[in-house]
């Protein structure tokens, strides 16, 4: 949840977070935390049947979208929610199949390691991270590696 928080006090909107893990793997707790970094009060739940949920935070809105039920490409350009994206923080679960739909973003991986313990990935494709990744390197130094 640390590492989450870090990364949602560094990020903008416009910013899209991609999440990807095994079901249970974390990634709906990861954005929990993203969304507390930011400031949100919300009460953060999977969007697996409602596919999105939309969060306040004092800077700009969290859109969180659960792709897992969507088929092709078309179906999720046809739920227009890439019309949000500039204006919001977008986390996106279950994506692999649309990354393609992002120029830029950052890429979360969850990992199951031993016993409660997960192995958390992070990467971007394009755009401008390197205060999301100065922040993980100062204020999570002790658990990187």
């Amino acid at each position: 949840m640390h590492i989450a928080s870090v990364v949602g006090r560094r990020l903008r909107c416009g910013d899209a977070v991609l999440l990807e893990g095994d079901l249970g793997a974390g990634k709906t707790h990861f954005v929990k935390g993203i969304a507390q970094g930011a400031g949100s009060e919300a009460n953060v739940t999977s969007p697996t049947f409602s596919i999105a949920n939309f969060y306040k935070t004092p800077g700009c809105d969290i859109l969180h979208i659960d792709a897992y039920r969507i088929a092709t490409e078309e179906d999720f350009l046809n739920l227009g929610l890439q019309d949000y994206f500039p204006q919001c923080m977008v986390l996106a679960e279950w994506t692999q199949k649309f990354e393609l739909l992002f120029d830029q973003y950052l890429f979360v991986a969850l990992e199951y390691a031993e016993g409660n313990t997960r192995i958390i990935t992070v990467s971007h494709k394009g755009g401008n991270f390197d205060a999301v990744f100065d922040a993980l390197q100062q204020d999570c130094a002790d658990l990187l590696c």
